[in-house]
């Protein structure tokens, strides 16, 4: 995996596995917009869903995907733009004969490092990575949505009182999971909060 990939893998890998909330600590934390929802599911087996539905979102092939090599291109030309950086500041040293901390040496030094600013400034505009994430983690999700619904399952979505609850609640992890598998089991509020089929 090239380098500007690795920059958000953690932060896709959690994405892809947000079917069920968990947050490990005390404080106040942003409560989800919506959940799965199953009638009278049982807690062990609404965990084990989202979790092989989560894991098949992470197993699929993003690898050939226009997103994942317009990223790759881009790490290619950044890694390029910081080794012709690291290229002229030695060897503009060299021609001076100067130390490093020379003005004429850190003058030419920070017109090297500005221009090295300005083209990574260019790459990164032209890929807009946060598009490319952004579609790579639909990928995942229509995987994982997929998965959840042909186990029965449905979204709903949560009041504030009960994003307010799950905010404001003390317990850590294993308390949030609670409750959210209490409202997801819940059948009365699969009927009254069962999210709009999207247009």
């Amino acid at each position: 995996m090239n380098s500007f990939l690795k920059i958000h893998w953690k932060f896709l890998t959690c994405v892809a596995l947000l079917s069920l909330p968990a947050v490990s600590a005390d404080a106040k934390v942003a409560a989800p917009q919506t959940i799965w929802a199953k009638a009278d599911v049982d807690y062990t087996q609404y965990r084990a869903d989202a979790l092989e539905c989560g894991m098949q979102g992470l197993a699929v092939n993003i690898d050939n995907s226009e997103e994942v090599k317009t990223l790759a291109r881009a790490s290619q030309q950044l890694e390029a733009i910081d080794a012709s950086a690291q290229a002229a500041l030695s060897l503009d040293a060299g021609q001076m004969g100067r130390s490093d901390d020379s003005p004429v040496y850190v003058h030419n030094g920070l017109d090297i490092a500005a221009r090295k600013g300005a083209e990574q400034q260019a790459v990164i505009a032209t890929a807009k990575p946060e598009e490319q994430y952004a579609r790579i983690k639909e990928m995942m999700f229509k995987v994982v949505r997929r998965c959840m619904v042909n186990r029965g399952y449905a979204k709903i979505v949560l009041t504030e009182d009960q994003r307010n609850e799950y905010s404001d609640m003390k317990g850590g992890a294993d308390a949030r999971r609670a409750y959210i598998h209490k409202l997801a089991s819940d059948p009365q509020l699969l009927e009254t909060q069962r999210e709009a089929p999207a247009q």
